[in-house]
């Protein structure tokens, strides 16, 4: 039998490691404690995102109560981690970060690039969305793919695994010059993930995307590659303007 998925990540190895990297950083971080709390009795009995959430709270409790300090320790030891283990940093992020917008933003496009912030910035587009896609779309001519796809990934209104974002069902214009931005993008992985958004957005607004598309179509071939894979909803359900986008 294949090896449960909460079972690879976030094991006695990585916590162990990442208790002795803060404490490389801070003396004063006490690891036993931390590791005694991270595998408390009801340990066995949480699914993967659980833990992850958990082991957050329990750097919450070990860390100074000072968000800033406690963050700039994280960004000093997060580069030596990857994977979906890494996705823990950007959840602090998201759980103690949202009163130090500045700051936490910041440490998500840098935990991005070595992970993902793709769940962790929803919480801060749900408290403010204007304020969040203003540097989304900054972040859109980044220099770094990761951080480009985030932009894109992290405002997807059906994002899998993650908390639906309502207001961009009702209303996704303010993820549309994102996505202006990157249809073009050199990276495969970019352009896959503005394909996925407005496959997200036609489930809701089939007419607006259907618009894009007819506009995108054409004009290169990723922008051509992108519209065949976000009409893919439309063309399964036998849309019609979507079928004769392709013939």
């Amino acid at each position: 039998m294949a090896e449960k998925l909460k079972n690879l990540f976030f094991t006695f190895a990585f916590i162990d490691q990442l208790g002795h990297a803060i404490r490389q950083e801070n003396p004063a971080f006490d690891a036993a404690s931390f590791e005694q709390l991270v595998f408390d009795e009801s340990w066995h009995d949480k699914e993967l995102k659980e833990r992850m959430r958990h082991v957050s709270f329990c750097l919450r409790e070990t860390l100074p109560s000072d968000y800033p300090m406690a963050l700039d320790i994280l960004l000093k030891v997060a580069p030596s981690f990857s994977s979906f283990d890494a996705m823990v940093f950007p959840d602090y992020v998201e759980c103690f970060g949202l009163d130090h917008w500045d700051i936490s933003l910041a440490a998500l496009k840098i935990f991005t690039q070595i992970s993902s912030s793709e769940f962790a910035i929803r919480a801060f587009l749900i408290k403010d969305p204007e304020r969040a896609m203003a540097s989304l779309l900054l972040w859109a001519d980044d220099e770094n793919h990761h951080v480009r796809r985030l932009t894109s990934e992290g405002c997807r209104p059906r994002l899998p695994w993650a908390v639906a974002l309502p207001f961009f069902k009702e209303d996704p214009g303010l993820i549309f010059p994102v996505l202006e931005k990157l249809k073009d993008d050199e990276s495969d992985y970019v352009r896959k993930s503005v394909a996925n958004n407005l496959n997200d957005i036609s489930k809701d607004h089939p007419e607006l995307v259907l618009a894009i598309c007819e506009r995108w179509l054409g004009h290169t071939k990723n922008t051509d590659w992108i519209v065949k894979h976000a009409c893919r909803g439309m063309l399964k359900k036998s849309n019609e303007k979507a079928l004769q986008l392709f013939g």
